[in-house]
């Protein structure tokens, strides 16, 4: 199925506009992915520390992002953080593998800080 950009773009706003009208959900679930989510950026941090980039890894935290995080109010800061993560995976150069290593300790504060404030 080809859509085309248009197409892409109104299903992107489709997709979007379904996750803002999902009720936030409760904080044991919130927590709970969290966690995962930390994980797999722990993860992801080791394999750099080995200077070994993993692009399935990082698809995977996008991955979990997508299904119920990034659109949750109380996770506002994330998406951000992830993009910060990303950006440094794809840059070139002498620091790519310690410029996403610090990326990776920034997401994993800012999960960090929103399961501190569930309670």
């Amino acid at each position: 199925m080809n859509l085309g950009v248009s197409g892409m773009h109104t299903l992107l706003c489709l997709r979007t506009a379904v996750a803002d009208l999902r009720p936030p959900m409760n904080d044991l679930d919130l927590a709970r992915r969290l966690r995962v989510l930390r994980r797999s950026v722990l993860m992801l941090q080791t394999e750099l520390r080995h200077e070994h980039m993993d692009e399935p890894l990082i698809a995977e935290i996008d991955r979990q992002m997508e299904h119920g995080i990034a659109p949750e109010p109380r996770c506002s800061k994330l998406p951000a953080a992830v993009d910060a993560l990303r950006e440094s995976a794809l840059s070139t150069g002498a620091e790519r593998f310690a410029d996403t290593i610090r990326a990776c300790e920034k997401l994993k504060d800012a999960i960090e800080d929103v399961v501190s404030r569930l309670g």
